[in-house]
């Protein structure tokens, strides 16, 4: 069973950032062929969901809450360890999002850069796309947002 859990950067111990960023770069940059920098130095200002099952991180998302100068949410690096895609965490992190936010951000609209195949995925939680697809690292995205 999946355990949720959201932390500010310097609540994370020194053992779940290397599991995050293990993932994250497992996932992204080795899986799908990215050569890119993860750690862009954004990880300090947001909010982080991990999913643990049998103290192994096994889903894991950012989030960025809103500011005085950009008035929505914006969430990334949204992904599930290999060995778990079949068991449904994608939709439960997407769960997870949605119950915070409406929880701590109460009529804020939500936004993502989302990988342009998961756009179905995305409007199923209420999210619909905007502008054009682009590019972003070699893959196509779609810029997407939910108001609440």
């Amino acid at each position: 069973m999946i355990n949720f859990k959201w932390y500010t950067f310097s609540d994370l111990t020194v053992e779940q950032l290397y599991a995050v960023l293990s993932m994250r770069s497992d996932i992204f940059v080795v899986e799908q062929h990215c050569v890119y920098l993860d750690p862009d130095g954004k990880d300090i200002f947001a909010i982080h969901l991990l999913g643990q099952e049998n103290d192994s991180l096994v889903a894991y998302m950012r989030l960025f809450p809103p500011t005085d100068i950009e008035n929505f949410i914006i969430f990334g690096r949204i992904l599930t360890a290999r060995s778990s895609r079949t068991k449904g965490y994608g939709k439960k992190l997407m769960d997870e999002l949605l119950s915070y936010c409406n929880k701590n951000y109460p009529g804020i609209s939500i936004k993502c850069s989302a990988q342009h195949y998961l756009k179905k995925f995305y409007e199923g939680f209420g999210f619909k796309a905007y502008g054009d697809a682009y590019e972003e690292d070699g893959i196509p995205h779609i810029a997407m947002q939910r108001d609440s």
